[in-house]
């Protein structure tokens, strides 16, 4: 019988909160200075409700694949890849969707980082579970 790993609530709201403050910052950064202020609101409340959203989801989603896969390799790998090019692929349809000037400058930072980061909580969940 395998037990379930899983990360702290206090964990995944503090980087959920995290990421709305850096990545929705950045977005207003990035989008204000090519357009107008407003354009920069727009995408940096986008992208930091998203950032947020999308931090807890994966958090969620690491953890259920994480459990899912009893194959080493595929249980230290395939939770952070598949999870980060869902949400990936979601933020990217948000920001074509509002009219985000710059997507790629706009999310290609978070999405590296999301990427360490979805890395860094499968390999708690794997130290857990040891």
């Amino acid at each position: 019988m395998q037990t379930t790993v899983k990360n702290t609530q206090r964990y995944n709201i503090v980087s959920a909160i995290f990421a709305f403050c850096l990545w929705g910052g950045w977005s207003f950064y990035v989008n204000s200075q090519s357009t107008d202020w407003h354009t920069g609101v727009i995408s940096g409340l986008a992208q930091g409700i998203c950032s947020f959203i999308i931090t807890l989801c994966m958090t969620f989603l690491i953890e259920k694949q994480f459990n899912f896969y009893q194959d080493k390799l595929a249980k230290s790998i395939l939770p952070p890849l598949l999870t980060v090019i869902l949400t990936g692929s979601c933020l990217f349809m948000i920001h074509y969707l509002i009219a985000t000037p710059n997507i790629i400058k706009t999310i290609s930072p978070a999405l590296t980082v999301a990427l360490l980061f979805a890395f860094f909580t499968n390999f708690k969940l794997y130290q857990q579970s040891k």
